[in-house]
């Protein structure tokens, strides 16, 4: 037998050969749907063997000598960023493409049509101030636009808590793939100490980890001789061979705003977000939802201080008896235009008119009421000294509550309104005005209109017919009125600039989103080229490893009948 021996060793290495060839060909066509999976093949090295009878050494066989897992990593580390940059750009559009649906621009219940409407409703008030309908049309219509400005900022703000939740989701996902990727290195390091296996399986599934983990948060891996992977999220680790660090959120209050914040775990370090759909969560809601809420306040700002500033210098139908300014100050005795005084709108040096009616006799008086603000001296107006010089005026009293704000009465049998405000007082402190609240959350109809509209303003004079105020409320529509709050637009430019500005950002994130999918899909594309599994290649492969094998088979039939003879 020892004649024949090297002969039946060459037959049985090729058997074993082409069994493990097919056996890795047949790993390949199973996982042939398997996105996550790295094809591999075998490499066959000739095996060395002694001399035989007649002094030749042909060799000792074949062998599958290697696994190869056919994997390019410069190209992995640009699919993993290009996975990134697609996953923040669709979280975006996305965002972006509910803002619109809030907006709800170009149908009969968005902002533009209700600006519109109540505008219009002045409009019609300046040409019959003393129609009792008209009046409540308008506050209707106001009501109608403070429903849909607090509508667009209730959705903004669930718009805002849905982003804080993905952002806590995603955090937390991002910590369980890094707990996982740190419990799955020390085992494909010590599957391949020996240097010679390929934890291929493992590696799969490390590999499927990071490319998960790369769609979140924007990751860079260093990869170390012994097969154990590093992954950073910009120059701070987040796992280190078995060790991850892990992400946490913490909500903060930001302007009123209840914001998650993204921090390690560990130390509650700041993490940097670049790419991937945590980034895209960020940009979503700081600066697109959030910046909505706040290009939402501003116009509301606008309009209640714009609308304000001319109802009160007029008159309705009825003068007021009793009046409390909507908003208070800190410091009653600080001058008015001033951080302690806390008025929400400013206030300058200029006159105001107080005008005083004997309802019997129809008699009017009028005084003068001096706004001194030019930070000269220590004569700066306050609150106090303000109701002081209220108090001067014949037919009316004035005083500040506990609360801090103006409180004027008239004396029995009088009434009382205001003229040519030139320093803003009245529309600062709130008083006589038509617009409560001071933003989007708070803006609201004036609760003395609610409760009498006949003290809607249309008159400067009092007198029956006369519609001047309702005139010069109708026309802050004109783009000639413009104001310093919405950064010297009108208030319908100024929304209309909003609307195209939210337009153009939505047509920006889908350009964005449709061009990092187009560099993602070709880089997967070159991918499944080196990494994918083809079944023609793989019958190819077959028929060579089948065609060998029975060949091999053969030969040791022939050795084996040889050895019969002998």
């Amino acid at each position: 037998m020892a004649i024949l021996g090297a002969s039946f060793q060459i037959g049985r290495s090729a058997l074993a050969a082409y069994q493990a060839a097919i056996a890795v060909s047949g790993q390949n066509i199973a996982n042939v749907a398997n996105r996550d999976y790295t094809r591999q093949t075998g490499r066959l090295s000739t095996q060395a063997g002694g001399p035989v009878f007649g002094g030749v050494s042909p060799g000792g066989g074949v062998r599958l000598s290697e696994l190869r897992r056919h994997v390019d990593e410069a190209l992995e580390a640009r699919m993993r960023h290009a996975a990134g940059a697609r996953a923040a750009g669709m979280v975006v559009y996305q965002n972006l493409s509910r803002i619109e649906s809030i907006q709800n621009e170009l149908s009969d219940t968005d902002v533009s049509t209700m600006l519109s409407n109540l505008f219009g409703s002045f409009a019609q008030l300046q040409a019959d101030p003393q129609e009792a309908g008209a009046r409540n049309m308008t506050i209707a219509a106001a009501d109608g636009l403070v429903n849909g400005i607090r509508r667009q900022r209730s959705a903004l703000l669930g718009q805002v808590r849905d982003l804080n939740q993905q952002a806590v989701a995603a955090t937390a996902r991002v910590t369980t793939l890094a707990r996982e990727v740190a419990n799955l290195n020390p085992l494909i390091v010590n599957a391949e100490a020996d240097g010679v296996t390929v934890a291929g399986a493992l590696r799969d599934r490390r590999d499927a980890l990071l490319r998960e983990m790369s769609e979140l948060v924007d990751v860079t891996t260093r990869e170390q001789p012994n097969g154990n992977v590093n992954v950073y999220i910009g120059s701070d680790p987040l796992v280190e061979f078995n060790r991850a660090r892990g992400l946490a959120t913490e909500l903060v209050h930001q302007d009123g705003i209840e914001i998650a914040r993204v921090r390690f775990a560990d130390n509650n370090g700041t993490v940097l977000l670049t790419e991937g759909s945590l980034a895209g969560v960020v940009k979503a809601r700081d600066e697109h939802t959030v910046g909505q809420l706040r290009r939402l306040d501003q116009p509301a700002r606008g309009l209640i201080y714009e609308v304000n500033r001319r109802h009160s210098t007029g008159v309705g139908t009825v003068g007021y008896r009793d009046l409390t300014s909507n908003y208070a100050v800190r410091d009653a005795g600080a001058p008015l235009n001033s951080e302690a005084a806390g008025l929400p709108f400013d206030v300058k040096n200029g006159t105001l008119l107080v005008r005083v009616r004997d309802v019997a006799t129809d008699q009017v008086i009028t005084r003068q009421i001096k706004i001194d603000l030019d930070g000269m001296g220590a004569g700066d107006t306050t609150l106090s000294s303000l109701a002081a010089d209220l108090n001067g005026v014949p037919g009316i009293s004035a005083r500040v509550t506990p609360d801090l704000r103006l409180a004027i009465s008239a004396d029995a049998g009088s009434e009382f309104w205001f003229n040519d405000d030139h320093a803003g007082v009245l529309a600062a402190l709130g008083a006589a005005s038509f617009f409560a609240g001071t933003d989007a959350g708070s803006i609201d109809v004036d609760g003395n209109l609610r409760r009498d509209a006949r003290l809607l303003a249309t008159s400067a004079s009092g007198a029956a017919y006369e519609g001047s105020v309702a005139g010069a409320l109708a026309q802050l529509t004109d783009p000639s009125v413009t104001s310093g709050l919405l950064d010297n637009l009108s208030i319908n430019d100024f929304h209309t600039a909003t609307v195209s500005r939210l337009a153009v950002d939505a047509a920006e994130g889908l350009t964005s989103a449709e061009a990092n999918d187009a560099v993602w899909s070709a880089l997967y594309a070159q991918r499944e080229s080196i990494s994918g599994v083809s079944l023609d290649e793989e019958a190819i492969d077959l028929t060579r490893f089948e065609r060998a094998y029975q060949g091999a088979a053969r030969y040791l039939g022939t050795v084996n009948s040889l050895m019969n003879d002998l």
